[in-house]
């Protein structure tokens, strides 16, 4: 499904498989901890949608304490359906192509004799 989006590959994070967009991770298989359960992955939202799915669909989404402090949420992949994957894999995308990461500003670079200065 990630694969079919624009500007989509698969990377390796951590050691752990997932997709980016441009320049930006917009779902990723977290590294195992004790706290992060099985058969999960880690998408990209705001800290007020976080809130509203936390409160939503419990038995979806879920948070770790390493998590918190990111702006995204855990989603139980058991708990959703193709087609909810494919709306949580939209949104993150759609997330991740607005925060993309933007490119250092390039340094002006001058050619040519040195500048004169006025005396």
């Amino acid at each position: 499904m990630a694969l079919s989006m624009p500007e989509v590959e698969e990377v390796t994070t951590y050691g752990m498989p997932g997709f980016k967009a441009g320049k930006t991770r917009f779902a990723v298989q977290p590294y195992p901890r004790p706290d992060v359960q099985p058969n999960s992955i880690g998408v990209p939202v705001s800290f007020e949608e976080r809130e509203r799915l936390l409160a939503a669909r419990p038995d979806v989404y879920y948070l770790t304490d390493h998590f918190a402090k990111y702006p995204g949420v855990l989603v139980r992949l058991s708990g959703v359906s193709r087609n909810e994957l494919r709306e949580i894999l939209s949104a993150a995308w759609h997330y991740a192509m607005e925060h993309r990461a933007q490119p250092k500003r390039a340094r002006r670079i001058t050619s040519g004799p040195a500048r004169k200065t006025r005396r």
